[in-house]
């Protein structure tokens, strides 16, 4: 119930109601008490004092005068303490029926105001609503207060409190559940186990406090060498794992495991402190090293040990085989990295043949890799690397220059409407600086844009952006040419190739190897040659083994062709000769 007091309540201007303005006749000032009175509808009419007022309070209120309700003599009944509804429960055990007036009287009988018991039920509810209110806040309150304190031990509970990673605890039980995700979709489940090497001795050395700020910042390098969907923990002192989920091959280990290697290599700094931090990795790999959590964890761990036995600061696979890859791809990317220093890559150049003339139209450009540690290296083996680590800008931009160099001097030799054909990379292609490189290139060359052309696969422009597709468009208003490549494979839609400055398709040899005339194949090759005129684009066709190749390519509306039929790509120093026809040999229709 509300603590309000009677006379607090009474004199609140929310229950007195209807009063009427008068004078304020003169009083006894040494009777500063006010009395509150209802008149009940009991025979007899008597009146029952409920609650008095202080002085100060009567001001508030206009005055008038019903000297005849009450003896001014009669002392109140009740205290000022008693709060209202005790005054209420007496009236009700006095099985009394209020009704109104209630009036407010001075004690010598100044008429203070009245009160209806529907503003006093009014004045109970607003207290009520105000204790629920409270109430309300009270419990709100608490229930936060609470879920703070699960939000702390469930933290404590999961997370290590040094580098605020998942504990041993969590990480066996996110693995379990991705194991058990695993077997349904096939997909490999990679566990990577790392140990810091020689901690202890830092730990020895310079005390806990400089050990776990080291953990700490370890942890924080470790964490951004992977993706936001994958699992670092700290599973012991200088121990911790890394769970990759849902990655779509064996070798993603590896690639992030170099990337931690690399990380970690840069000095940590405390104050005047350096530290120069290693790691020991161990892979396994879900199914191929286990299809439970204690095996993968197991073999994960013997693999680190294997790391560290082969001199720290490394990483080992568990299976012997996916070892061998990563040794091997590590060499080729170490090479790679080399490789433009030490000026081994060269160009080979394959002609596209107007096969209505035999005239060589353009020449597409490939690169090739003679390494002295390696050997002859296939763009195969090595421009999926280059991409991925970012080395194709540079090697891109080299192959650029070399083959517009080398065009101005065909051009010096008066093949001057030849155009070179470069393939552009994913990576090269949302480079910002891709358009000045080229139209500074080809400044420097002294060649036209129109003797420039780049292929772009049909993947590529479904992943392109709005900047990509402004660059592509101002590149085309130069007069540079673009064509799309692998045409058919089925990754592009007709409306969507619109939208691009396309002035060339070049259908897949994979759809021309077999053609026939009355093979499926025909019937695809033919459908594809349709829809190119239907864009108003020129059609070629890679991949053109036989002079019957070419022919149903003629007949059928493709004039451009390149393959094996016309030569193996060339090096550069064969090219002017192949230009000035000694080394043609080609079919024409």
């Amino acid at each position: 119930m509300s603590s309000v007091r009677a006379g607090d309540a009474l004199c609140d201007s929310r229950i007195v109601v209807r009063v009427e303005a008068d004078a304020r006749p003169p009083r006894d000032r040494r009777s500063p008490a006010i009395y509150a009175v209802f008149h009940t509808e009991e025979q007899g009419g008597d009146s029952l004092f409920l609650g008095l007022v202080t002085e100060h309070q009567i001001a508030r209120f206009p005055q008038r005068i019903f000297a005849d309700l009450i003896d001014p003599r009669v002392p109140p009944p009740v205290t000022s303490d008693v709060t209202l509804e005790q005054l209420i429960d007496e009236v009700d055990d006095c099985r009394r029926v209020f009704g109104s007036p209630l009036a407010v009287l001075a004690r010598d009988g100044t008429f203070v105001g009245v009160v209806t018991p529907h503003s006093i039920v009014e004045v109970l509810l607003e207290s009520e609503r105000r204790r629920l209110q409270e109430t309300r806040e009270l419990n709100a309150a608490i229930l936060n207060k609470a879920a703070r304190a699960i939000e702390h031990l469930d933290t404590k509970a999961h997370y290590d409190s040094v580098t605020g990673l998942p504990n041993r605890q969590l990480f066996c039980d996110r693995l379990q559940r991705v194991i058990a995700a695993q077997k349904p979709n096939g997909r490999p489940v990679e566990l990577l186990f790392l140990d810091i090497d020689n901690f202890k001795s830092i730990n020895d050395s310079f005390g806990h406090l400089v050990g776990d700020k080291l953990l700490k910042a370890a942890a924080g390098r470790i964490k951004a060498a992977v993706r936001d969907s994958d699992t670092v923990a700290r599973i012991g002192g200088d121990e911790f794992t890394i769970l990759l989920n849902g990655v779509k091959e064996s070798l993603n280990g590896a690639l992030v495991a170099q990337k931690i290697l690399d990380s970690l290599a840069q000095p940590f700094m405390f104050g005047e402190l350096e530290f120069i931090v290693s790691v020991s990795i161990g892979i396994a790999v879900c199914p191929t090293d286990g299809d439970t959590m204690d095996q993968l964890l197991g073999n994960a761990d013997t693999a680190m040990y294997h790391a560290k036995s082969l001199g720290k600061n490394n990483y080992q696979f568990f299976s012997p085989d996916l070892n061998l890859q990563a040794y091997r791809r590590q060499e080729l990317e170490r090479n790679l990295r080399s490789a433009l220093s030490k000026r081994e890559f060269g160009l080979r150049y394959a002609p596209q043949v107007d096969l209505r003339s035999g005239r060589v139209a353009a020449l597409e450009v490939s690169l090739c890799w003679n390494s002295s540690a390696l050997g002859s290296v296939t763009p195969d083996d090595f421009l999926a690397l280059a991409e991925e680590t970012g080395l194709i800008l540079p090697i891109g931009a080299w192959a650029l220059r070399t083959a517009c160099g080398h065009a101005a001097e065909w051009a010096g030799l008066g093949f001057r409407g030849l155009r070179i054909a470069l393939r552009l990379s994913p990576r090269e292609l949302e480079a910002p600086q891709l358009k000045d490189n080229i139209l500074g290139v080809l400044d420097a060359c002294g060649l036209k844009p129109e003797n420039l052309q780049f292929e772009l696969t049909e993947r590529m422009l479904v992943a392109s952006t709005v900047r990509t597709l402004a660059m592509l468009r101002e590149l085309s208003d130069t007069g540079i040419r673009f064509l799309v490549g692998d045409f058919g494979t089925g990754h592009a839609s007709l409306r969507g190739l619109r939208r691009f400055p396309v002035d060339e398709l070049k259908i897949d040899m994979s759809s021309v190897r077999d053609l026939s005339s009355d093979s499926d194949d025909a019937a695809v090759v033919t459908a594809m040659i349709a829809m190119g005129k239907s864009l108003r684009m020129d059609v070629a066709a890679a991949g053109v083994q036989t002079p019957e190749h070419a022919a149903f390519l003629l007949e059928h509306g493709c004039c451009l062709g390149q393959g094996c039929l016309f030569g193996e790509p060339l090096p550069p120093e064969r090219i002017a000769a192949l230009l000035a026809g000694d080394e043609t040999g080609f079919f024409v229709a």
